[in-house]
């Protein structure tokens, strides 16, 4: 069955929105993805200029510059200032923690992008474990509002945590951590005998290049993300290797120096440092120890290595990291990106030396080294995934098509499976003319357990007719379901134009509750907005919801929002009244509106549900941010011992 959707688009101008609503499932299986190579002709280079406070110099033009590549002269052809404001923590609470129930791929640009891997694979001291917590856990704090962060682990994947501003999530991926492997061996005595982190150890090769691979395949993956700087910060002890990159030789603290592996990870650092610099990533190497009373001279060589090669620096031989760590942020909120044309197209892998001056007395400046030569690409290497394959399987969306998605999960009578709403938002220009024009879209959706098992996916074939006459950009709404078990989950939703070319993708986590369980739940929350965008399918999921769910969360005075919900009590006990509250607060911390409801026993359906339906009084507030909130639980509170169930959407009036 096909139907035809009409709806209004950003510009005021018309689209016609034709979704097939039974179309089948578009089987899509994660392939690897290409490495990304920039185009050698232009060299980007991400500057830092310190003053003597070590303070960001801010106001600077492309003509205080000089670019430097082998000791010769460039001239600067590309030139852009990042300023962003320096973090401070709100005075108002919510305006920080409150997680926003939309994601969007666009949240990237004019940020910071921090990443956080902490290295579980190279052996440590059994002590440092809650010392890379700590140092971990700082680096969360200092996050502001609108700062991305991922948490990776070098060996143990599953435990980590992709971008996201929710700080629980980052800080619930940071306590799993347990450490690196033992330096244990068996002698040939058969004893068991330990051996210090500060030798080198030719039976832990395997986990010193899961290391190293880790940061290079971050690098590659960051590269999907703007041209702007990534901060990664490496919480590691480091690997007793001595880098000589210039010289390429390998020094090993002791034992056998095995020729093939040692080359393998020497080549895996450079192909690192080459990956970083094509993305501009910064890693930042920070050895949890501190003062430490076991030398660790190679360790520490290996760590400011990492760093030198890649613009960032290392933190090592002190206990308190604070100050290091708020030169991080500092770096990673002002500072210049400058490109030129590489003077010579040689794709040879060879390293070539960068220097950049400021003509400004008495600054430092800080930015990387150099940049490997990209090798020539080889032939024949298979097919290419499609555009949807490729924007699901990267460590960050892609953003070159805009998209916000947001979730809410659903009981479903009978079953514990609960039904996921999903709304993707989709954002794309209008070609100017007076022809009309067509695009056909495609959205997969899939569902992700922790482990990366694909538990689900949903797929759409959508179609949009732009009239003569329009211009500016086209936004459109398609809504899907996806029944997934009790659990957590990553949904990545992918969609690709065939008139543009282009493809994007958003990454949402969710936990799904487990509603069949005894005692009281709570579905997610959605708001629905009158006028909307064009939808499809126009109802919306009218099996599952008696509104159409928007991604919008920002709306005009005169437009009509609702909220809705819907609570559950569980198994066979006798029902229970439930008294329900919601506010809204506004960006001084004030509430502004406030409904209490109770429901008594004889208003819950015989599913055992009541549903909550209330129109937000947009006419009451004032511009400007705000959060609504919703607190459920029994009348009488000690009933179960269980504290209320909460949800909450951050929304602006504008």
């Amino acid at each position: 069955m096909t139907t035809r959707f009409a709806g209004v688009v950003m510009t005021g101008s018309a689209i016609w929105l034709t979704v097939a609503a039974g179309a089948p499932q578009v089987q899509v299986q994660l392939q690897p993805v290409p490495i990304f190579r920039a185009d050698v002709n232009l060299v980007t280079v991400d500057v830092s200029v310190l003053d003597g406070n070590r303070r960001p110099v801010r106001g600077l033009t492309a003509a205080d510059f000089t670019v430097l590549e082998n000791g010769r002269p460039q001239p600067v052809s590309a030139f852009t200032t990042i300023d962003l404001p320096d973090v401070e923590v709100p005075s108002v609470a919510w305006l920080r923690d409150a997680q926003p129930d939309v994601q969007r791929n666009d949240d990237y640009t004019g940020r910071r992008t921090i990443l956080l891997v902490l290295d579980d694979a190279t052996p440590m001291p059994a002590a440092d474990v809650l010392l890379v917590k700590r140092a971990a856990r700082q680096v969360i704090e200092k996050l502001g509002p609108d700062d991305l962060a991922a948490v990776v682990y070098t060996l143990e994947k599953r435990k980590g945590q992709d971008f996201t501003r929710d700080r629980a999530r980052l800080t619930s991926a940071v306590e799993a951590f347990n450490g690196g492997i033992t330096g244990a061996q068996v002698s040939a005595s058969g004893q068991m005998v330990e051996r210090p982190f500060s030798s080198f150890d030719q039976s832990a090769m395997t986990m010193y290049l899961s290391t190293v691979g880790t940061l290079r395949a971050l690098a590659e993956g960051l590269a999907e993300l703007p041209q702007r700087r990534k901060a990664l910060i490496f919480v590691s002890v480091g690997i007793p290797l001595d880098l000589s990159v210039m010289s390429g030789r390998v020094t090993l603290g002791d034992g056998d120096d095995s020729p093939g592996q040692t080359a393998r990870l020497l080549q895996e650092m450079l192909e690192a440092f080459a990956a970083a610099g094509r993305a501009n990533v910064n890693i930042y190497s920070l050895d949890p120890g501190g003062l430490r009373t076991e030398a660790s001279t190679l360790n520490h060589d290996f760590l400011k290595a990492v760093s030198a090669n890649t613009g960032g620096f290392a933190t090592t031989d002190t206990n308190d990291i604070e100050p290091a760590l708020s030169q991080v942020f500092r770096e990673n909120g002002s500072y210049y990106l400058l490109g030129y044309q590489a003077p010579d197209p040689k794709t040879e892998g060879r390293f070539r030396r960068i220097e950049v001056r400021v003509n400004r007395p008495g600054v430092t400046v800080r930015a990387r080294n150099g940049y490997f030569e990209p090798r020539r690409s080889k032939e024949g290497t298979g097919a290419s995934p499609s555009p949807l394959t490729a924007a699901m399987s990267g460590l960050a969306p892609k953003v070159e098509m805009p998209m916000q998605v947001s979730a809410a999960p659903f009981a479903l009578a009978g079953r514990r499976e609960a039904a996921v709403a999903v709304v993707v938002g989709i954002r794309t220009p209008v070609p100017p003319g007076p022809e009309r024009s067509v695009d056909n879209v495609d959205v997969q959706l899939n569902a992700y357990d922790p482990g990366g098992t694909r538990r689900g996916s949903a797929g759409l074939k959508g179609r949009v007719v732009l009239r003569p006459g329009s211009e500016g950009e086209a936004a459109y709404e398609v809504i899907s379901r996806i029944d997934l078990k009790p659990g957590r989950y990553q949904l990545r939703v992918a969609a690709a134009s065939s008139r543009t070319g282009k493809s994007g993708s958003v990454f949402y986590d969710i936990d799904v509750p487990d509603f069949s369980k005894d005692g009281l739940s709570m579905s997610g929350m959605i708001l629905s907005v009158d006028p909307r965008v064009a939808t499809a399918p126009k109802d919306g999921l009218p099996d599952l919801l008696p509104i159409v769910p928007t991604t919008d969360r920002e709306f005009g005075a005169s437009d009509r929002v609702t909220a809705f919900l819907r609570i559950y009590q569980g198994g066979n006990k006798p029902l229970k009244p439930v008294r329900l509250v919601l506010q809204i607060v506004d960006s001084l911390g004030a509430t502004v509106f406030k409904d209490t409801l109770s429901f008594s026993a004889d208003r819950f359906a015989p599913g055992r549900l009541a549903d909550y339906r209330i129109d937000v009084p947009l006419s009451l507030l004032q511009h400007g941010p705000h959060l609504l909130s919703v607190n459920a639980g029994p009348v009488d509170a000690g009933d179960d011992g269980k504290p209320s169930l909460h949800r909450e959407i951050p929304f602006t009036v504008r």
